[in-house]
């Protein structure tokens, strides 16, 4: 018998059918195309940042938010990601980047940055807090865009349907590490950061009133201790 509360705003998860995710598959899948304007998480973190500032995107993908802070306000910019192709298209639209694994032991930085970002990354590391203390001390800032796991429509899919959120394409462990709103807040707190900002992306009317109800993204600008 059907559920008759059954809530249509949460994916039931197809356990069917996973598959062990190479990244380079997956770009090649999905082929090297920039979108012609900025995600509303990417227009977020393009509006904090500083024209000529030297930025580093660590897992950028094909994001078109490097190509844009360089042609619109003239940044010295950089992505690194692990995948050589994702690599190959940023490079071909005229970016620098460079395949690297930031949870390698051995992944360490040589530059400083006014600018390092995460976006939609750091649920997929295991060990954030490591990577964090490797890069805090070569950037004055830090911008940062998140899921937010308790979004009210995720609330909603587990009281009426008994199913957690499905945050995963390929293979349920995507996403490794899950925060609301207000634990991350703290848990950027731990990691020695001042949270200057934050601001969600997208999500229900009431997302910037209630932000760890309503926003689906959220996204966050902190300040390290460096000062130049």
């Amino acid at each position: 018998m059907k559920n008759p509360f059954y809530f249509h705003g949460s994916r039931k998860p197809d356990f069917r059918n996973i598959e062990n995710i190479d990244y380079n598959d997956y770009w090649r899948a999905r082929g090297f195309k920039m979108k012609s304007k900025l995600l509303p998480r990417e227009a977020v973190l393009f509006d904090w940042i500083q024209p000529n500032s030297k930025v580093l995107d660590l897992g950028c993908g094909t994001s078109r938010l490097l190509y844009d802070l360089k042609t619109k306000k003239n940044c010295d910019c950089t992505g690194f990601d692990t995948s050589q192709v994702a690599v190959n298209g940023i490079k071909a639209e005229g970016v620098k980047a460079e395949v690297a694994n930031i949870e390698e032991k051995d992944f360490v930085l040589t530059e400083n940055y006014d600018y390092i970002i995460f976006a939609e990354v750091v649920e997929h590391m295991r060990f954030p807090e490591d990577v964090f203390k490797k890069v805090i001390p070569h950037t004055k800032q830090i911008a940062i865009t998140l899921p937010n796991s308790a979004f009210y429509r995720y609330r909603l899919g587990l009281l009426f349907n008994g199913r957690f959120f499905t945050q995963w394409y390929k293979h349920p462990s995507e996403h490794l590490r899950y925060w609301s709103h207000i634990d991350f807040m703290d848990w950027l707190g731990a990691q020695g950061l001042i949270v200057e900002k934050y601001k969600a992306a997208n999500g229900f009317e009431l997302k910037d009133l209630w932000p760890n109800m309503f926003a689906h993204q959220v996204c966050y600008l902190a300040k390290t201790n460096i000062n130049s």
